[in-house]
């Protein structure tokens, strides 16, 4: 039954984490990211996926610190060793379970460039990484839709670099 709930609130999450990829300021991009970050904390409870909490959890406070401009080198370190401790400490799905962990550093380090397109480029990357941890927990509906985002993104991508050209 968890797993059932779990992917209709990771359903949610999706939905929001879809449209973000037709987002086209960063600052918005970031605020719905929150949102969807909270829902998947919970899909992930319910799913028993450890990093996947940990990982989520620290993620809306660093978005919550890059919203507010204060998510600096110093916070970034700080966001980064707590992130790799604890996951390194309550990772319960092996190789798989360092996905999410993966996946964060490499966002925390490149979310602050302004050029929207590299922005989005990173969003396709953690997705993909994204996708194969959801798969392998049974998060259905997450899966589905980190592939779908990565996509959404690219199509972000082209839309951005197109408006460039006129």
């Amino acid at each position: 039954m968890n797993i059932i709930i779990a992917n209709i609130v990771a359903l949610i999450a999706s939905i929001i984490m879809v449209s973000i990829g037709l987002i086209k300021k960063k600052k918005r991009i970031i605020y719905y990211q929150t949102i969807q970050i909270g829902l998947f904390v919970v899909s992930n409870i319910l799913l028993g996926a450890s990093t996947g909490i940990i990982i989520n959890s620290i993620s809306c406070v660093r978005n919550i610190l890059c919203y507010k401009n204060k998510l600096d080198k110093k916070n970034k370190i700080i966001i980064i060793i707590l992130s790799v401790v604890t996951s390194l400490l309550f990772n319960n799905k092996g190789i798989i379970g360092l996905l999410p962990l993966i996946s964060s550093v490499v966002y925390i380090i490149y979310m602050n460039i302004k050029d929207v397109v590299k922005f989005k480029y990173i969003l396709i990357f953690t997705l993909l990484l994204w996708f194969v941890y959801d798969f392998y927990i049974m998060s259905y509906t997450s899966a589905l839709f980190d592939l779908i985002s990565a996509i959404s993104a690219g199509i972000g991508i082209y839309q951005v670099k197109n408006k460039r050209k006129v």
